[in-house]
């Protein structure tokens, strides 16, 4: 009998993989053993040919619902005597081991936690190989107790049993604990300290039944947590976030609950039962909460108790649905562990309820949205990161891709895989730069990287560009929206020649203006500027982002449309003579201006002109509001002309004053507006194949993440030839410019206008 060494890459760490390879090759009578590597899992057996074909097609097929097999090799080595099949201790072997994400509970534990005849009844820490905390508990691989947050708690007589007893589903599931041996909630409740389990949740659900706001250390951070029922603390909320308008997302016990009150599409009940468990937006009109949650919208972000901890609290409480937003104030990284939390959330609550597992690696809840392609992440953290990107280009060496400055991610390649962060946040506060840090120290060491290049934004002075400076000998700088082409290829893993689609807001261009409505053409390795939106003064640089009646003026001016619509711009506070007049001056002049083509500041300016609202509360508001508008049964749209290589806004323009003026119903001119921005990126998409024979077509950038205008780009370009490339699990806003910028350099890409 051969001995035959199997090498298997991929999630197969954290996810009962060695267990399954143990229980697999005692069904076939199958000698050896399995070991944890950090280079992935190492089989050796002794096998006939026979024996190998049909060991591996099972390993293939009935390998862990949360493993994900990338790559299987085997070799032939010296022959090994063995008695049995065992799992060894694992070895550092200094290679790339992919590491699983949290997952949410399973639905055994999850049951299991609910039976009063169960001894992990009620208890939070509940889980085993098919879910709980991974990727926030791991300090260094190989993935052992010993290398986690867990380290500290040992197990007792009976789960040392369940963790070596090949049979049961806690077999070698590194955080297994109970009541007994592992770790412990306690509350403080106005500085009063309870150690008692049952009393903590008890007086914690009292606290939120009667209105009060808590702090909750979940799995990768820090909860606020409310009721959702009532107004008064959803308002307190609100204020101490200074998060006026901005939707909460709510928090029910499971999928039961939430169809008892609202209609749930099936796609939408599909991901809230996956084991990633994302926080999911969709459209709910009779609510069972405050109207405060979602103020000027239907659009509710939902998500299911997904770990035993809320699942237990929920079995205390009266209240059904809950707000659990991340435990931090706005734009500040969410809290981990006990002292930041008291400090950093003292001013919304005076009630805590820690646990003594470390967090290791902070993690938000992660953010998906449907749309008729199926579901796209709007924020990518737990359940999904540090999930790799495989890359077909292959370079031998270690990289570190800093990404941009808002919705910031960073990514680490090795070995073919790229490894993109959790999403770290807008990097314009100390706080965030220093998690950004954090987040680039703990992956740098977790996959033991040793880099000295890294790929950055062509924007110099965007603060994840300054930190890589800092940090790396070499440099390299990709620009911004070319990245956001080159991110939805590498997801998609598409290395041909493609469209790219890119509306975004502003990214430095090559010609050092605003760019970022974009039509990209990829020939082989070099990446062509074709088409954009027309140039227009973008005055108060970043402030214009913030106050899109700026944007407004100046799209306006520049058109000679002003004079045509000013006393209705005067009315109501919307905008003043003076502040015309400036605004006029600094297009006219180029005053502390800049050029730009960018989708996103035409997109909220249109929102701002049809609401009549000034300013974003958060980024994009307004673009979001004017989305909300639309629907599907409106067909007319505005006309949007292409030529010269620039889309023209004029004629749109005209027509949308026109029918302001004409106090037609908002809903059809946001309508009219999406449906011809639509019409003119198919038309020019139809121009480019007929010209070059091109039929792929790739869409990104931030405002791709408009649901309806996304949706009406993908079904004319499909309905029409192209194959569509969208983006699933890696966003379409800046989070994903790290891993653009891993691909244009792997592939050696160049970018031309």
């Amino acid at each position: 009998m051969i001995t035959r060494e199997i090498r298997i890459q991929g999630i197969v760490q954290g996810v009962g993989f060695r267990p399954f390879i143990k229980n697999l090759a005692d069904s076939l009578q199958i000698k050896g053993s399995v070991i944890n590597t950090s280079n992935g899992v190492v089989i050796k057996a002794n096998l006939w040919d026979e024996e190998l074909t049909k060991f591996i097609q099972l390993i293939k097929t009935k390998s862990p619902s949360l493993s994900h097999i990338v790559d299987i090799q085997v070799q032939d080595i010296p022959h090994i005597d063995f008695n049995d099949f065992k799992i060894e201790t694992s070895k550092d072997t200094g290679g790339i081991t992919l590491i699983p994400p949290d997952m949410a509970i399973c639905d055994e534990c999850r049951a299991e936690i609910l039976d009063i005849s169960e001894r992990r009844f009620f208890y939070p820490f509940t889980n085993c190989t098919n879910c709980g905390p991974r990727y926030s508990i791991i300090e260094h691989l190989p993935y052992d107790r010993c290398n986690t947050t867990m380290k500290s708690f040992n197990m007792c007589s009976e789960c040392m049993h369940e963790y070596e007893n090949s049979k049961d589903r806690r077999f070698h599931a590194e955080p297994i604990a109970c009541i007994d041996c592992g770790p412990k909630v306690y509350l403080n409740y106005k500085g009063k300290i309870i150690e008692n389990q049952e009393e903590s949740f008890k007086k914690l659900a009292e606290h939120i039944d009667n209105g009060g706001i808590a702090a909750v250390k979940g799995l990768g951070g820090y909860h606020l947590i409310c009721s959702a029922e009532q107004n008064e603390p959803v308002l307190k909320l609100r204020k101490y976030k200074k998060r006026n308008t901005k939707p909460f997302a709510i928090m029910a016990e499971n999928i039961e609950t939430i169809k008892r009150y609202a209609v749930v599409p099936n796609e939408v009940e599909k991901i809230l039962r996956q084991p990633e468990s994302p926080i999911v937006i969709f459209e709910w009109f009779r609510r069972p909460f405050s109207n405060l949650i979602s103020p000027n919208s239907n659009k509710i972000g939902v998500m299911v108790a997904y770990t035993p901890l809320h699942i237990t609290l929920f079995q205390f409480m009266k209240t059904k649905f809950i707000v659990a937003t991340s435990g931090n104030y706005k734009d500040e990284p969410i809290a981990k562990d006990e002292h930041e939390a008291e400090t950093n959330l003292k001013n919304f609550t005076d009630v805590f309820l820690h646990h003594n597992r470390e967090i290791y690696q902070r993690v938000d809840d992660s953010v998906c949205i449907t749309a008729d392609y199926g579901y796209t992440l709007l924020r990518r953290a737990r359940g999904f990161a540090p999930y790799p990107v495989a890359l077909r280009k292959y370079k031998d060496e270690e990289l570190f891709a800093s990404g941009a400055n808002l919705k910031s991610s960073l990514l680490f390649y090795k070995g073919g895989y790229g490894f993109l962060s959790q999403y770290i946040g807008d990097l314009d506060n100390i706080e965030t730069e220093e998690m950004y840090e954090e987040v680039h120290n703990n992956m740098k060491s977790l996959f033991n990287i040793n880099s000295d290049t890294a790929i950055i934004d062509y924007h110099s002075q965007y603060r994840s560009s300054l930190f890589a400076e800092k940090k790396y000998k070499k440099i390299y700088k990709v620009q911004h929206h070319a990245a956001h082409f080159a991110s939805n290829l590498a997801e998609n893993s598409y290395y041909d020649n493609a469209i790219g689609v890119v509306m975004d807001g502003f990214g430095l261009g090559l010609d050092n203006k605003g760019w970022g409505g974009e039509i990209f053409i990829k020939q082989d390795n070099i990446i062509t500027r074709y088409a954009h939106i027309e140039n227009h003064i973008q005055p108060g640089l970043d402030s214009a982002a913030k106050n899109p009646v700026r944007m407004v003026i100046s799209y306006l001016h520049s058109n000679n449309l002003l004079e045509k619509i000013k006393p209705l711009l005067l009315e109501n506070d919307y905008t003043t003579e003076q502040e015309i007049s400036l605004i006029k001056s600094a297009v006219d002049n180029k005053v502390n201006s800049i050029d730009t083509s960018a989708a996103g500041r035409l997109f909220e300016a249109m929102g701002s002109l049809i609401l009549r609202k000034r300013s974003n509360e958060y980024e994009g508001e307004l673009a979001i509001l004017l989305e909300n508008l639309t629907y599907g049964e409106c067909e007319e749209e505005y006309n949007f002309i292409f030529e010269e290589n620039e889309i023209k806004l004029y004629n749109m323009l005209q027509e949308m004053l026109d029918d302001i003026l004409n106090n037609t119903d908002i809903r059809i001119i946001s309508t009219k507006f999406h449906n011809g921005f639509a019409k003119v990126i198919y038309n020019i998409c139809m121009h480019l194949k007929e010209k070059y024979n091109i039929c792929t077509v790739a869409l990104s950038g931030g405002v791709m993440q408009n649901i309806f205008l996304s949706s009406k780009i993908y079904n004319l370009l499909v309905n029409n030839g192209f194959n569509v490339l969208i983006h699933k699990k890696v966003p379409a806003n800046d989070a994903g410019i790290a891993l653009g910028q891993l691909y244009y350099y792997l592939c050696d890409l160049e970018l031309k206008y």
